[in-house]
């Protein structure tokens, strides 16, 4: 029998039984940097929901569509994954800061608008809490090759020190004031204020993150710039 003869009879049967129709064709592969992308956004709703030991590599896998043994191909381990989340985190909401165009403004309204901005981005991301904490437990016991918060830290105190430095050549602000414990001390309030909210709503009765006018976003700014202001 000829072999065009042999694959028209296949193709007949497969008419005739319907399963021609039943084959779909192969997806196409997506190339790496959209799979990478994948695995972080899994990976981040998963740490950020259970924690770096409770995560699961397998549902990380799954809800980004991947295998388990493609995971530990790119990252090797969970550890390493949780590190460049922690990474992508520290890119994307400290970039943001970065690019913040504060010079045009007086040095009180530049100062308020960075503390504004930073609470906004915890607000906006509640996922940003959850990771701040594990990611502090982690960094505390572990040294990574790469850390994106600690490569841009400098950028950002510097950023506060020109806010410091043009309160203090106008006669607003006092220059005794170290800008690195300032820039700190915003960090350690806006954070605080999403990853212990049950301690600030006990002791406090409130809650810091509410949409109040009078709220922990004001609040933080109002309390800074009267720390900073320069005394008659």
């Amino acid at each position: 029998m000829m072999i065009g003869q042999f694959l028209r009879r296949i193709m007949v049967r497969c008419l005739t039984s319907g399963q021609l129709n039943s084959v779909r064709p192969m997806p196409h592969r997506s190339g790496k940097i959209d799979t990478l992308k994948r695995i972080l956004a899994a990976a981040r709703a998963e740490f950020a929901a259970k924690g770096l030991d409770k995560a699961h590599v397998q549902i990380i896998a799954d809800n980004a569509g991947v295998t388990k043994q493609l995971i530990y191909h790119y990252y090797q381990n969970k550890e390493n994954l949780f590190a460049c989340v922690l990474d992508e985190a520290s890119d994307h909401s400290m970039s943001e800061l970065t690019v913040l165009d504060l010079d045009h403004l007086e040095p009180e309204q530049a100062l308020r608008c960075m503390v504004y901005h930073i609470y906004d981005q915890f607000k906006a991301d509640p996922a940003l809490a959850s990771l701040a904490t594990e990611g502090i437990r982690y960094h505390d016991n572990n040294e990574t090759p790469r850390n994106r918060f600690a490569e841009m830290g400098p950028v950002l105190t510097k950023k506060m020190s020109d806010i410091i430095g043009r309160g203090a050549s106008q006669g607003i602000f006092h220059r005794e004031l170290d800008s690195n414990y300032v820039f700190a001390t915003v960090g350690l309030m806006i954070s605080g204020a999403f990853t212990n909210r049950y301690l600030l709503n006990t002791l406090g009765e409130f809650d810091p993150t509410s949409d109040d006018e009078n709220n922990w976003r004001k609040f933080c700014a109002d309390f800074l710039l009267q720390a900073l202001k320069k005394r008659a």
